[in-house]
Order: C-alpha cells, then sequence, then structure tokens
C-alpha cells in the first residue's frame, strides 16, 4: 500500500492535495473514515478525531488542534475558525492515514497567480444564487456567503481577489500548520509542566488567542524552564 499522495497542479501554478485525493487513497485501500470534535477534558481544546475503518476494525486517532488564534491579519472570527477547521480535518486525515505529501515544506504554496486589483473588481461568481455578480457587490449585500466560499470553494486565486477587496491576508496552510505544532507542543509541555493555561495568560498578559506565533515560542521557552 503506498503512503504518499502526489500533489496536484491546477488553475494558478499551485500545487495542494485535495480531500478528493485522498478519499480516492481510502478508496483504492477500502478504508472509510468519519471525524468529529472532540473536546479535551484536561485543557479544554477542541481536537479532530479521526476514525478509519478497514478490514471491520475502526480504529481511533487523534488529529490537530482546532486553531482558534488570530493569523496573519485576519480579524473575522467566523473566517478565521472555517479556515483553521478545514485544514485541521485534511491534515488530521493525512496523519491518522500515515501519509505524506510530496511536498511537504509549504514551499509550493506560495506559486500563485498575483492578482491585479482589476482581477478583483472583475472577479463573478460562476455558480449559485449569485452567479454572475461579482465578489465586490455581494460582500455588501451578504458577506457570510462570500466567507462561506472563500473557506469551501475558493481556490488561492479566488483569495488573492478577497484580499484585495477587504485589505484582510488569509492564513496559508503553512501558517495553519505551525500554528496548529506551536499549540500542540504548548499542550503538552501544560500537562508534564502541570501548568495550568491561565497561569500563562497572567505571565505574559494575553491568552493564547492573542498571541503572535513568535508569542507561542516564547511560551515554549517559558514552559521548558518551569521545573
Amino acid at each position: 500500500m503506498k503512503n504518499t499522495i502526489a500533489k496536484k497542479t491546477e488553475g494558478y501554478g499551485y500545487k495542494y492535495t485535495e480531500l478528493a485525493d485522498i478519499n480516492k487513497y481510502c478508496l483504492e485501500n477500502d478504508i472509510t473514515y468519519y471525524q468529529e470534535v472532540e473536546t479535551n477534558e484536561i485543557n479544554q481544546k477542541d481536537y479532530i478525531i479521526t476514525y478509519l475503518v478497514k478490514d471491520g476494525k475502526e480504529e481511533k486517532h487523534r488529529g490537530c488542534q482546532i486553531v482558534e488564534a488570530r493569523l496573519s491579519g485576519i480579524n473575522n472570527p467566523v473566517q478565521q475558525y472555517g479556515s483553521s477547521l478545514t485544514y485541521c480535518r485534511r491534515y488530521s486525515l493525512l496523519m491518522a492515514l500515515g501519509l505524506a505529501t510530496e511536498d511537504d515544506d509549504g514551499a509550493s504554496l506560495t506559486e500563485v497567480k498575483e492578482a491585479t486589483e482589476d482581477d478583483a473588481n472583475k472577479w463573478t461568481f460562476q455558480f449559485g444564487k449569485y452567479k454572475g455578480q461579482t465578489m465586490n457587490e455581494i460582500l455588501d449585500e451578504d458577506e457570510q456567503y462570500v466567507e462561506w466560499y472563500i473557506n469551501n470553494k475558493a481556490n488561492d486565486f479566488d483569495k488573492k481577489c478577497y484580499e484585495i477587496l477587504t485589505g484582510e491576508k488569509i492564513p496559508t496552510e503553512q501558517e495553519l500548520k505551525s500554528r496548529a505544532e506551536l499549540s500542540s507542543k504548548i499542550n503538552k509541555l501544560l500537562t508534564e509542566k502541570k501548568v495550568l493555561p491561565n497561569e500563562v495568560s497572567e505571565h505574559f498578559g494575553k491568552t493564547s488567542n492573542e498571541m503572535s506565533d513568535e508569542d507561542l515560542k516564547e511560551v515554549i521557552k517559558w514552559l521548558e524552564g518551569r521545573k
């Protein structure tokens, strides 16, 4: 059974592993799965739990923590959470299956054709109830629909147009992965050092949701130095 999935090149030179590719891998290897969100009783954080079913046997795999912190200038909590949830589900599934993509360093995630302001202003929906209308128009009329599209259907060119129109930067998968790894390490240290999350907040003067990645790295150093 192969344990890699080739990244697919599509659209504007953006390479990525689609959920459809992972599902195809599961189908080829007679694996079914389902996922749910589980809250850890110790730290009260939400994690993705993946259940793999093969040959009538079910295995439970704990995956990524769902990141709730501010990322790359995004200040819309719904969009922020949606982006994190989508990424964490896919990454957790890859973890559970023991799969690696052919390019894990995330470098290809930046290989995107730069959208111009003119592109952004002309961008129109190609399906759904707003088919034929521009993103700019719908941002004024139904911002939640645009956010749903960006979080669930958009390719990177679409997202670039959204960033131009709104002034908000959408986190890349590599940024989400980095954030999830830092948060996971902190949670492990909190358990090992028997430190409560509010002690961290009191010491640093801010909650984890308000911390940058650099702040979280400082938290890790502080926790590692605790006896």
